[in-house]
């Protein structure tokens, strides 16, 4: 357990000052994540975090692995807490980090599993559209579905698009992301959706694309909900999420003919470690084929 030698650097003198500080420069969904495992660890450990030992730490992971958590919302918790503890030594709040000596368990690359065929991604579409009561409501849920697949979005992504993203060229119109990390890039998309998009009704309270009914942005959880309720119509696996359309998205642009580079700048990855996953999820060649049992 390494001792603090950086300087006092805050006027923290809360664990929940510490923490607000820690979460201030991260994304809106970064922040309410890492609140909700900051608080969940304090809860459990039952002691402030300076008084907070190795075995507290490994304690909290095992209750997890007890109740069956996969392994990468146990190394997400993990991540959190590593980085407050070690926000707090460099601030000076904190003397010691011992998540430090905690490693991360690798888990099962278990992406294969949450990708969608293109029939189901269509059906998932089709069974948006068909809110027949609901005119108004079903083209705003079909073309949030489009726009997740077609685009690669994120949620954040997706519910943060204002009407200014947009700009018109020539030969497709531009939208502007505000990805991870604060980043941004542009991705194209027709003028055939763009017109469909035009139709969507618009409120003086927000600049958001997609509206709730009473004229507000849309929040993530709407569009869970939205997409559930298009699951089970349509049938497909019961797991399928908003994230699934975007490896969806990977997927099916990399087998029809997409480039590495290419897809890495579509979905705003800033490794193409990270982008090269989705390469061995349907390998087209594999040394089995030379081997003969015959």
């Amino acid at each position: 357990m390494a001792i603090n030698t950086y300087p006092l650097l805050t006027n923290a003198s809360t664990d929940t000052e510490l923490i607000r500080l820690w979460i201030s420069q991260k994304s809106r969904t970064t922040q309410k994540t890492y609140i909700t495992i900051s608080r969940q660890f304090l809860t459990f450990a039952g002691k402030e975090l300076a008084e907070v030992k190795l075995e507290d730490i490994l304690l909290w992971l095992e209750s997890f692995q007890l109740r069956g958590k996969s392994q990468n919302t146990i190394n997400n918790k993990l991540a959190a807490i590593k980085s407050l503890f070690s926000f707090g030594v460099k601030t000076g709040y904190l003397s010691a980090n011992p998540a430090s000596m905690i490693k991360t368990t690798k888990a099962k690359d278990a992406l294969n599993e949450r990708i969608l065929q293109a029939e189901e991604v269509k059906q998932l579409i089709d069974e948006a559209a068909n809110e027949r009561d609901q005119r108004k409501l079903a083209l705003r849920d079909r073309l949030i579905l489009i726009l997740l697949y077609i685009l690669g979005l994120r949620i954040s992504e997706l519910v943060g698009l204002n009407w200014s993203d947009f700009q018109s060229t020539e030969e497709a119109i531009a939208v502007t992301i505000f990805g991870k990390g604060h980043k941004t890039r542009t991705l194209l998309i027709t003028h055939q959706l763009w017109s469909e998009l035009k139709q969507l009704p618009r409120s003086e309270k927000t600049e958001a694309v997609f509206l709730s009914r009473f004229g507000n942005r849309l929040d993530r959880h709407a569009i869970h909900r939205l997409i559930k309720k298009a699951v089970e119509k349509a049938g497909i696996n019961p797991h399928t999420s908003a994230h699934w359309l975007r490896h969806a998205h990977a997927c099916h642009s990399l087998n029809n003919g997409a480039g590495i580079d290419l897809l890495m700048k579509s979905l705003g990855h800033s490794s193409l470690a990270v982008t090269s996953r989705y390469l061995h999820v349907k390998p087209s060649e594999c040394t089995s084929k030379f081997i003969d049992l015959d």
